[in-house]
């Protein structure tokens, strides 16, 4: 018979205070992050985001939580020793991180506005940037706009840069420490946090050093190290996934309804990072719903647990909806019909998780659990179990049978096919512009896990469901926190294919939730041998594989390739580098004058944000007349940047006032991108002078 970790514990030295509070620090260091997060995002929302509210706010939430979600006093050296590992390996992946920090200050993808709406907010109650005259300003001008398109949104006389607000709101607080420099490192941290949430999760089901197993196979992933150095909303997402799912296993089994109103708190604060975070409050929803009436005992509690989760939830979900209807109210009407399809999934099964919580407290609706759980606790549980591997294994055999490809009428496809085709095009791939690789998600999951990762992690889940339905609370609440979304986007990701863009929509629950799996697979896997020395071989060997296999994804050999030996770029390069010393040389041209960025718009709002002044993005060539009309409406002569010679009127030649080289990194189908290219920015500028002429600039 296997011994239990509570049996193996019970052997072992005790410790004393100092060691017990060592091996609670990872869910300590959890709670403080998403104490910040928390404090970060209701601030941002109420335009209230300065140093002197938000930190105060996340000190009384670390404060008020403190002790009803303290962990169980540790009382053995070996967990104290796990958990400093996986402090101190953090740190360490922490400080690496910081090293290689993105500079992601260009606005081609997502991480560009998120950092600088982090900058602005360093400075301002909310990300609402003033137009200060650029409205009337691009009047004046040939297709000129006062925003640039999608990222940055016009709304009566402020622009508002698009998505959800409590990651720039929470990496501005790495501003309030360091400047620049901390906001651009501060996701480091968040992605820290991330994994020391795994961590705490597994040790739920693992000892205190099979559990780094997990921790350290997302630490070195590429996925998890490539989306946490630039603004990703991922990484928070998956904190918030991961403490959601900790405390509420914990709040089931313990009986708590503190905790389970703590994990309610964590996953509805999802809505504040990303307009999807519904899709993660359902998962939770669901888990907590099945663990209620599967685990909870007898009585009104599970009633009051069900109250206890799904109302702090809710309002948290409701607090992300108004966030991003104030103060991203584009993005969400552009997204508007996927959104609320998921907020109404989403209210439709919080109801029925209260109900049914109120529902069964009563005579009849015990008996109706009773004979639910009497039927689910047998065969049926192994047939579920076994069902559940079966439909991932479906899930991962697609390529073989199926492609999987979108329309071509909407704008948005249009858009998408372009960008695929443009991929397939620069790969030498065949050309299919409609197709999604959709069929391809499991295999994207490999890319980072490895195929051997995603075996264990497939045998896992049929496992965890078959605990699951045998009463075990905490396994039904992290099948539905993982399993839920990673479904949803496993069937239908929504995103351009390529690397590692598409691997976000697996970041914040199917990665982590995989490899939680995995360790349940190859734990549960050894202890079907019959000699405990055999045991202890599997489980190390398992453990090995796990942190080392994702290790083996950072070099690719391609003997066939001009370049046979390749690194994944996302690991080994600072990406962007090079940007934030362009922006600056360009604010420094003329400061404090107002400026029409001609040509490019990936620069606006960088120019906008860091150089704090009104920006006129210029999609064409501007007359004299023009470039009059705008100073005359900004009652100044404005600095006119472009990259192309012939685009203004000069007085005279325009000779390049900054010429930089920025690093950007590839972007790949069917792989993990491993080359990364410098594109050169050659800048030209000048200031408009009375007759509407643009007088050069020296050259430096």
């Amino acid at each position: 018979m296997t011994p239990s970790p509570s049996d193996a514990r019970a052997t072992e030295p005790r410790i004393g205070r100092a060691g017990s509070a060592l091996a609670a620090a990872p869910e300590r260091l959890v709670l403080v992050g998403v104490s910040l997060s928390l404090a970060a995002g209701i601030a941002v929302t109420a335009s209230l985001h300065h140093w002197w509210t938000v930190l105060p706010l996340a000190l009384g939430i670390a404060v008020v939580a403190w002790r009803p979600l303290a962990p169980a006093p540790s009382t053995t050296i070996a967990e104290a020793r796990g958990a400093a590992v996986a402090v101190i390996g953090t740190a360490a992946w922490t400080l690496l991180g910081f090293a290689l920090a993105a500079e992601y200050l260009l606005v081609v993808r997502d991480p560009g506005f998120l950092t600088l709406s982090g900058l602005w907010l360093v400075d301002h109650a909310s990300t609402d940037i003033p137009a200060a005259g650029a409205v009337e300003a691009a009047a004046a001008g040939a297709q000129s706009l006062p925003d640039a398109s999608e990222a940055w949104n016009l709304r009566g006389d402020v622009i508002q840069p698009q998505g959800a607000k409590m990651l720039p709101a929470t990496i501005a607080i790495g501003g309030w420490v360091a400047g620049d420099t901390g906001v651009l490192a501060a996701n480091v941290v968040v992605g820290a946090i991330g994994i020391l949430a795994v961590y705490a999760a597994a040790r739920r089901f693992l000892g205190p050093y099979a559990a780094l197993a997990p921790a350290g196979a997302l630490a070195l992933t590429v996925s998890h190290i490539g989306l946490s150095r630039p603004a990703y909303t991922e990484p928070l997402t998956l904190v918030l996934v991961i403490a959601g799912l900790l405390w509420a296993w914990r709040g089931i089994e313990q009986r708590s309804l503190a905790l389970l109103a703590a994990g309610g708190l964590a996953s509805g604060a999802t809505m504040l990072v990303r307009i999807d975070g519904t899709a993660f409050a359902i998962g939770a929803c669901a888990g907590v719903l099945a663990a209620v009436v599967l685990a909870g005992p007898a009585g009104g509690w599970r009633a009051r647990a069900a109250a206890a989760f799904v109302l702090p939830q809710a309002l948290l979900v409701g607090v992300g909806y108004v966030s991003l209807q104030v103060w991203s109210r584009e993005y969400i009407d552009r997204l508007g019909e996927r959104s609320t399809a998921l907020n109404l999934a989403y209210v439709a099964l919080a109801l029925v998780t209260v109900l049914i919580g109120l529902a069964t407290a009563s005579a009849a609706g015990e008996r109706l659990v009773a004979r639910l759980r009497s039927a689910m606790g047998g065969r049926a549980a192994v047939g579920v179990g076994t069902a559940v591997a079966a439909l991932l294994t479906v899930l991962a055999s697609r390529p073989l049978w199926t492609v999987a490809r979108r329309g071509t009428e909407s704008d948005g496809d249009t858009f998408a096919n372009g960008v695929v085709e443009s991929f397939q095009a620069a790969q030498g791939l065949p050309i299919d512009a409609t197709r999604t690789y959709a069929e391809s998600t499991m295999s994207w999951l490999a890319y980072y896990l490895t195929w051997p990762l995603v075996v264990l992690a497939v045998v896992g889940f049929g496992i965890a469901a078959v605990r699951a339905l045998r009463g075990s609370g905490g396994w039904a609440i992290a099948l539905g926190a993982v399993l839920a979304p990673s479904l949803l986007y496993l069937v239908r990701p929504s995103i351009i294919p390529d690397q590692i863009w598409a691997i976000r929509r697996f970041e914040p629950a199917t990665l982590p939730g995989f490899l939680l799996a995995a360790a349940l697979g190859g734990w549960a896997l050894a202890a079907l041998a019959s000699r405990e020395r055999t045991r202890a071989v599997l489980r190390a060997v398992t453990g090995a594989a796990m942190v080392g296999l994702p290790l083996t994804t950072w070099i690719a050999v391609t003997p066939d390739q001009p370049t046979p030996v390749s690194s994944a770029v996302n690991v080994t390069t600072r990406e962007m580098i090079g940007a934030r010393d362009m922006i600056q040389d360009l604010c420094a041209l003329s400061p404090g004058r107002p400026i029409v960025l001609v040509g490019t718009s990936e620069l606006y709002g960088g120019l906008r944000v860091m150089c704090d002044v009104p920006v006129v993005l210029a999609l064409s060539t501007q007359s004299a007349e023009n470039l009059a009309g705008m100073a005359a409406a900004w009652d100044e002569s404005p600095l006119v940047l472009t990259r192309g010679e012939d685009s203004v009127p000069w007085t005279g030649e325009a000779g390049i006032v900054v010429d930089a080289s920025v690093r950007h990194s590839s972007y790949t189908l069917g792989g993990i991108p491993r080359s990364y290219y410098e594109r050169d920015y050659r800048w030209r500028a000048g200031v408009v002078d009375a007759d509407g002429r643009v007088e050069p600039l020296g050259v430096r």
